[in-house]
């Protein structure tokens, strides 16, 4: 098969990391000519059936590299897997044209050299694999590449620059990569689908590729005679392969469904304020000191709440409509990355009517109110009054969202981004991911 950039449906940012990288290998005199080093390892990363071994057959088509894999299916000993290891390294280098040493799975054969017990074998295949690495000529015909499932278990030495100098993280599809994986495979069908491609999409958000191309041959082979798939059978599929053990990982989706809220919040909230923060998967935090410190005032939730009744918090009115904007953006990135939004924002939600009564409260929409301290709430008015506050109410709203959606479909490449790397890393300190911004491009206002 001629595996090129098209044999990978979606997954838009992560192809253009290889195509960047397929270009440089493409014409590496020109880089050589610079005294720029080729990486010499790469290893695509990430959950089982996500398409790592297919990004690696199109980085060797795309870049005219021949493919000599390391195969340990029927291999036990650490004897006869490093002689194979040697072996396929020794043809690679008495090879002419530029190649390929390709090993998939790695993570399976090394041990994380954190662990208290290690095997003999994994330390000797770890000593070898360093030895033909470091061997290997970075302005050579070799590059080394690798797929691995886990790669916080790979040892600390394998992975350092100059080694594995290039790491691609291909995680869960989202929304708009379902949407192009399986339009994919109900294309190479001969059926008719009769529900459209995005609400199935929205329904599978824990489907990894794998997971797709098989629902889509279950609904394919039980579809009817007159080559239809009903919205019954769709749905039916959908339920039995989630209770089957297919390629995802739950705790992956509820992570990627939170980092979605708070990189959404996070690069709203940094557009108004540039100040101390931790980029993070907590639940009630909009990764934001400056707006942090006027929720806890709202919601006792958050960080750094005021315990001291008597406290206040002073803020001007662009103050707090900066804060609803900032909180809609959470619920604006689910629609965008995962085509639909989840019940952890409804806090969020909450949150934004608490601060529009509050403003309501000090009159900054304009409209003389009377609020009872005692009872804590806005006393009754006639009906025409309280639809004019509640249409002053819906407007605020609607320009918030439309404000915080536009910032962010600006930056739809950089959350993408982001979210994959706080989903792999938790947490993120402003020093690194101020380094992150820088390299790819800041944000976008």
């Amino acid at each position: 098969m001629n595996y090129n950039f098209e044999s990978i449906a979606g997954y838009e940012t992560e192809k253009e990391e290889l195509k960047r990288l397929c270009e440089i290998f493409s014409n590496r005199e020109k880089y050589e000519q610079k005294g720029a080093n080729l990486p010499k390892g790469i290893i695509f990363y990430g959950e089982t059936g996500t398409g790592k071994t297919l990004f690696a057959k199109v980085m060797a088509n795309e870049c005219g590299l021949g493919i000599l894999k390391i195969d340990l299916g029927n291999v036990e000993t650490e004897k006869s897997i490093c002689k194979q290891v040697k072996t396929v390294f020794a043809k690679a280098a008495r090879r002419k044209e530029p190649t390929m040493v390709f090993f998939d799975e790695l993570d399976k054969v090394l041990s994380n050299d954190k662990e208290l017990y290690r095997t003999d074998r994994s330390k000797t295949v770890e000593s070898q694999l360093l030895t033909l690495i470091d061997g290997m000529d970075s302005a050579g015909n070799i590059v080394f590449v690798a797929t691995c499932n886990d790669y916080d278990s790979l040892p600390t030495m394998l992975v350092r620059p100059g080694r594995l100098d290039k790491k691609i993280y291909i995680g869960m599809p989202s929304f708009s990569s379902r949407v192009e994986i399986l339009k994919m495979y109900m294309q190479r069908s001969c059926v008719n689908f009769e529900t459209p491609i995005e609400d199935i999409a929205k329904e599978c958000v824990d489907f990894s590729g794998a997971a797709l191309k098989t629902l889509v041959n279950e609904c394919v082979l039980r579809s009817r005679q007159e080559n239809v798939v009903s919205n019954e059978l769709v749905k039916e599929c959908i339920f039995e392969l989630k209770k089957e053990d297919i390629p995802r990982e739950s705790s992956i989706v509820d992570d990627t469904v939170r980092a979605c809220r708070n990189v959404g919040a996070f690069i709203v909230a940094k557009t108004f304020n540039n100040g101390n923060y931790v980029l993070d998967l907590e639940w009630d935090s909009v990764c934001n000191d400056y707006f942090n410190s006027i929720f806890s005032y709202y919601d006792s939730e958050f960080p750094d709440v005021l315990e001291d009744e008597e406290t206040c918090v002073y803020c001007r009115k662009q103050d707090l409509l900066n804060a609803v904007t900032v909180l809609l953006g959470g619920y604006v990135v689910e629609e965008i990355v995962l085509g639909g939004v989840y019940d952890n924002v409804s806090g969020y939600l909450s949150l934004t009517d608490d601060i529009l009564r509050d403003m309501a409260k000090h009159g900054m929409f304009g409209l003389e109110l009377i609020y009872d301290e005692d009872r804590n709430e806005i006393l009754a008015y006639p009906s025409a009054r309280v639809q004019k506050l509640n249409d002053v109410f819906d407007e605020t709203l609607r320009e918030c969202y439309e404000q915080a959606k536009s910032i962010l479909s600006k930056n739809k490449k950089l959350v993408e981004k982001l979210i994959q790397r706080l989903v792999q890393c938790k947490t993120l300190q402003k020093e690194a991911c101020e380094t992150l911004l820088k390299q790819w491009g800041g944000i976008q206002n």
